[in-house]
């Protein structure tokens, strides 16, 4: 897949920007603030709906604007793909998803006519933070793989917020006659998300493992991870009504719902270690790189061409060495890469070199 054209209007420090990046390595050059990860930001934008940054879509317009427009033109195997974005101020007036010149009424319909994968230095929080993070990583990276996923999850989360309604219902003494019903649908929607991760997980631990060993040059410390849920992979909807039923008490005392997958983790570890207690910072930034370029991989297999690669401030982490490793690894691929100063992508062999500041792009 190739970027062709971006074009922003009223998107975060760009009034106006048309970026025309050729294939192979894009780099782009500026202080902290110059608008760099804007860039970054607006393709995410494009393949998945959201931000990468924020959860408020107002974050994304220019101060003092209304709305913001994203347009993405990207060339695939099947044709050119035309995608709009554009955010209201307003938060009364949904998002407006444009796909090959026609409305889009759902984000769904947005999904897989472009894929990127976004590397960048909140991402540590992969490996660092708590279990939401992990499942978020691998719930992005299955709906670009799968748009049924992404509906799946959709339906999955509807129908647990309906349930938690329903227990905080019962708690103040309504009737428990409807909470079966909801057990056996929330039980349905939960199957498919359990056997889709740990499938996932799976191929996910085969190709971390590989990338760790290249990129840190270790070969003696293994980096693997593991699909924890807290139901069994071969029957999740029994399992789930199962422990449902168990846990009944305690949830109506709690309000919510004990299990199911969105309780579910990734453990992480380097040489049988728990990499969040054991692991360096070198360890953890390595880490999270192999499983990006993993999601990069699965990606690249399932759709017979490789997403964009969207590297964030990633190279001043690494060493020359590790930098060439990395690019090497992604060669087949379009990079947008960004850093603050040009001895960061010594290494980097890129095809077009770009500088950012005051609301504008220029070629250097």
């Amino acid at each position: 897949m190739r970027l062709k054209t971006l074009r922003l209007q009223n998107f975060r420090s760009y009034q106006n920007l048309t970026l025309t990046p050729p294939e192979g390595v894009t780099v782009i050059v500026g202080e902290n603030g110059a608008g760099k990860t804007n860039l970054l930001e607006a393709v995410h934008l494009c393949c998945l709906g959201r931000s990468h940054r924020t959860n408020d879509d107002q974050d994304m317009i220019r101060r003092g604007e209304e709305s913001a427009a994203v347009q993405l033109f990207v060339e695939r195997r099947d044709g050119t793909h035309d995608i709009g974005v554009r955010l209201f101020l307003n938060q009364r007036r949904k998002k407006l998803l444009h796909i090959n010149g026609k409305n889009a009424s759902r984000m769904g319909d947005l999904i897989g006519h472009a894929t990127c994968v976004i590397f960048g230095p909140e991402d540590l929080s992969v490996v660092r933070d708590g279990p939401a993070v992990r499942r978020r990583f691998l719930d992005m990276l299955l709906s670009q793989l799968q748009r049924a996923y992404f509906y799946a999850l959709q339906t999955y989360n509807a129908t647990l917020r309906q349930r938690n309604a329903l227990l905080k219902e019962i708690a103040q003494g309504g009737s428990r006659a409807q909470l079966a019903v909801w057990d056996e649908q929330l039980a349905q929607a939960a199957a498919p998300l359990v056997r889709l991760r740990a499938q996932t997980a799976r191929a996910l631990d085969e190709k971390a493992f590989r990338h760790y060993a290249f990129i840190s040059g270790r070969e003696e410390e293994c980096f693997r991870l593991t699909y924890q849920s807290t139901l069994s992979e071969e029957e999740p909807q029994v399992d789930m009504l199962r422990q449902l039923a168990a846990r009944r008490e305690e949830e109506l005392r709690r309000m919510t719902t004990a299990v199911g997958p969105h309780r579910d983790d990734l453990l992480l570890t380097l040489s049988g270690n728990d990499l969040q207690a054991f692991g360096s910072q070198g360890q953890l930034r390595t880490a999270a790189l192999a499983l990006k370029l993993s999601a990069f991989d699965l990606l690249n297999e399932s759709q017979g061409e490789p997403p964009l690669l969207l590297l964030d401030d990633v190279l001043s982490e690494l060493d020359p060495l590790r930098r060439r490793r990395l690019i090497d690894r992604v060669k087949t691929a379009q990079v947008l890469l960004t850093c603050t100063d040009r001895s960061d992508f010594i290494g980097a062999e890129p095809s077009c070199v770009l500088e950012a500041g005051n609301g504008q792009v220029i070629q250097i």
